[in-house]
């Protein structure tokens, strides 16, 4: 999984991403990576964490099957505990939306997760598989935070946000008879 994840550093590097790996401790069974996909206008890391076995099959044998990389990013804020109710709607609005990952709300630490498990066949394991997931997740958490941040900490409720975004999405699409 190492030479994977060195790969992907490189790819992610020349992409203006800052990615290291973290080094395995002894007997570690996961290898775990980061990238830092965005700073935000507050000076908030967004990072990705990946996660993989380090197994690898024995020379010349069969990959025994699809492998397991994790992928997840924290959002950089916490949810008010009354604001719960209505970002746990929020999150499962957008997870209806066909996002890539999913958005889950860790609430024992009120943080909001985008994470998205990727099964992938050792063959199929290459930075120009992974990089483009790694580029909608990016964009998935920055164009979905600010909405998620605002809900979360009770600024706006669920089902104000939800009819602003209805009635931009109305302003965007042609009225009838209109091309």
């Amino acid at each position: 999984m190492i030479p994977f994840f060195t790969q992907l550093q490189s790819v992610c590097e020349l992409a203006g991403w800052n990615a290291w790996i973290e080094p395995p401790e002894e007997d570690a069974l996961l290898a775990v990576m980061y990238v830092l996909v965005h700073v935000d206008e507050q000076g908030r890391n967004y990072l990705i964490r990946l996660v993989a076995d380090l197994e690898s099959p024995p020379e010349g044998t069969e990959p025994p099957g699809p492998r397991l990389v994790d992928m997840v990013l924290i959002l950089p804020f916490q949810v008010q505990v009354a604001a719960v109710p209505d970002t746990t709607r929020l999150l499962n609005a957008l997870n209806l939306a066909g996002l890539i990952g999913t958005f889950a709300l860790h609430e024992a630490d009120r943080v909001v997760l985008l994470r998205f498990a990727w099964h992938v066949s050792l063959p199929d394991m290459d930075p120009p598989h992974a990089y483009p997931l790694l580029q909608m997740m990016a964009y998935h958490a920055r164009e979905c935070a600010p909405g998620i941040e605002q809900v979360a900490q009770g600024a706006v409720a669920y089902e104000q946000l939800r009819a602003a975004v209805a009635q931009a999405l109305q302003q965007v699409q042609p009225t009838e008879g209109q091309s």
